[in-house]
């Protein structure tokens, strides 16, 4: 759109601006200009098909839409670090490097108009001008050159020439005329005459006589050569690419290390307490990281931190690792506006402590991305194996997600202290716990969970009754017998699957073992009324149970069978018998 040179003051309405903003425009202005930022960040962080920057893109496009319900038209003033709407601030940035204030400031525009449209293609348009804008070179195109080359229809601004802004021209007016105007000019020129002759004049009383050389007029006497300015040239860029917070990071370490200035450790303790935050906030991982591995090992190092100083240095830990830093730090690793390897993530995530684990649970078990959830599940065992009483303390969550993960973690590093809890958890309204305590009970061999795995046979669902029979298996509780006696004997188990059947008569016969031979041998050998046998599948998962039981009596009875004239019981009889051979 055309441009007009003209200066609004900030805060204030543009000429020709004849509406009104209802309040509500200005919280959504607000949120508009967030969104703006937040997608202008995208823009220069992701590529074009990315799906983050997608999201952001249509979260903004959606915004602009909503604000036209609202105004026919936004137009907003611009000062060096604020955006104003009718007066009233709707954007501010403290930062110069990511303003967008600053952005549009720095090259004269003073005033910025969207209209309806812009959310249309010419959006991605109108970011890629200030992506590019954010990339010019001091000697290179303006903003303003970017902005005209694009003609936005959309997109309107006005702005001062910088050269001129701030000075004061004056009107033509009564006493301006242009004889007093020379007559101002050559009394001028009198004076300036008259001061110089009175200079020479002193010069030439006052000079004495010297010789000219040469040299005097070599303009590349006092040059540096080729080989000085390429060594200043190479000093130059060692220390613009110095890493200056390194450095101040270095010298906050070294006097913390001093132990006879308690008060100045209890000071730099503070400072860290309150730069770790701020580096979470800008993705510095590895910053944050060195800092806490420093500061573990001061802890452990003898002489230099006494019980006060280890209390503080702990509880900046502490804080980092509440459950509300961890879920805004995985939330910006989520949405992308925290960009880390999984090497700088799994190194920061080591120091973390107990607080971190539920919220770091959460999202390992939610996170689509294999790679960060194997980064997640590695730092959770990590976390865990050095505050095994925070997972046991987990599995009294009423979250199913984080009791269900917390189940299985303490299955996979052996804590053998929670069994009573996870036969608390067998009894969980959500399936996918119960399963969890299941499987963390077989890993367990957690004898104090097998009564409430009795109770889980007869579950609701299918692959817990099989679970719960395998571990009853492998615990070999011998009070189960009973109760799965009754189920081998029932009429639901004629009516299960096969893999239910085959789990239940396994069980069975490992518990029972040689009180459970008459039931066995009936289900298997037996006869009914009319010589009706029972069916092949009860026949076949009684064969595979007298298989596990030990002794010439069970094996007299699958021998009995070996002639069957059913082809899945011979089968299942004559495997029964090359296992108990095996063992």
């Amino acid at each position: 759109m055309p441009v007009s040179e003209q200066e609004t003051p900030p805060g204030g309405l543009a000429e020709g601006q004849d509406w009104e903003e209802e309040p509500v425009a200005i919280d959504a202005v607000r949120s508009l200009f967030v969104t703006l930022s937040k997608t202008f960040r995208a823009f220069q962080l992701y590529d074009d098909n990315n799906p983050v920057r997608r999201r952001f893109v249509d979260q903004l496009r959606t915004e602009f839409l909503g604000l036209w319900e609202h105004l026919d038209r936004l137009v907003v003033t611009i000062d060096e670090d604020h955006i104003y709407l009718s007066g009233s601030e709707v954007y501010g940035s403290d930062s110069r490097n990511d303003s967008l204030a600053f952005l549009f400031f720095k090259d004269g525009v003073r005033e910025i108009t969207f209209q309806p449209g812009i959310e249309t293609e010419e959006l991605e348009q109108f970011l890629g001008v200030l992506q590019r804008a954010r990339k010019l070179v001091p000697e290179g195109d303006d903003l303003l050159t970017v902005l005209w080359e694009q003609d936005l229809r959309f997109f309107e601004y006005q702005y001062v020439d910088l050269l001129a802004e701030g000075v004061e021209i004056p009107e033509a007016g009564a006493g301006n005329t242009q004889a007093e105007l020379q007559a101002a000019l050559a009394a001028e020129d009198e004076e300036l005459a008259a001061q110089e002759k009175g200079t020479q004049q002193g010069a030439e009383a006052q000079q004495t006589p010297q010789t000219v050389k040469q040299d005097d007029f070599n303009p590349t006497l006092y040059a540096l050569d080729h080989r000085e300015m390429e060594t200043l040239r190479s000093e130059l860029i060692a220390e613009l690419k110095r890493d200056t917070r390194a450095d101040v990071l270095n010298a906050l370490f070294d006097r913390l290390e001093e132990s006879t200035n308690r008060e100045r450790q209890s000071e730099i303790l503070g400072i860290l307490s309150t730069l770790l935050p701020n580096f979470l906030s800008r993705g510095a991982l590895i910053a944050a990281t060195s800092v806490l591995k420093e500061l573990r090992r001061l802890e452990r190092t003898e002489g230099i931190f006494d019980e006060q100083r280890i209390e503080e240095s702990r509880g900046i830990l502490d804080r980092i690792s509440a459950p509300e830093a961890i879920e805004q730090l995985i939330q910006a690793l989520f949405d992308g506006t925290i960009r880390a390897s999984t090497a700088q993530l799994g190194g920061f995530l080591q120091f973390l402590r107990g607080g971190a684990l539920s919220p770091l649970l959460r999202a390992s078990e939610n996170v689509e991305h294999k790679e960060l959830q194997a980064v997640l599940r590695k730092a959770v065992q990590g976390i865990a194996n050095q505050n095994r009483s925070a997972v046991v303390k987990l599995l009294e969550e009423e979250d199913p997600i984080i009791a269900a993960g917390a189940a299985r973690l303490a299955g996979e590093i052996k804590i053998a202290e929670a069994g009573p809890s996870l036969a608390h958890l067998l009894a969980h309204a959500d399936p996918a716990v119960r399963l969890a305590a299941v499987e963390a009970a077989i890993t367990l061999k957690a004898s104090t969970a097998a009564g409430a795995l009795e109770k889980t046979l007869h579950d609701p669902e299918r692959a817990l009754r099989i679970a719960a029979a395998r571990a009853l298996t492998t615990l070999q509780y011998r009070p189960a017998a009973a109760t799965l006696t009754s189920i081998v004997k029932g009429r639901d188990i004629r009516t299960a699957d096969i893999s239910e059947k085959v789990a239940m008569f396994q069980a069975f016969g490992v518990v029972a073992e040689e009180d459970g031979l008459e039931v066995l041998d009936s289900l298997l050998n037996g006869k009914g009324f009319l010589g009706k046998r029972e069916p092949t599948e009860i026949r076949a998962a009684a064969a595979l149970a007298l298989g596990l039981i030990p002794g010439p009596q069970a094996r007299a009875s699958l021998e009995q069978a070996t002639q069957d004239d059913d082809p899945v019981v011979r089968s299942n009889v004559n495997r029964a018998l090359r296992d108990e051979a095996e063992d």
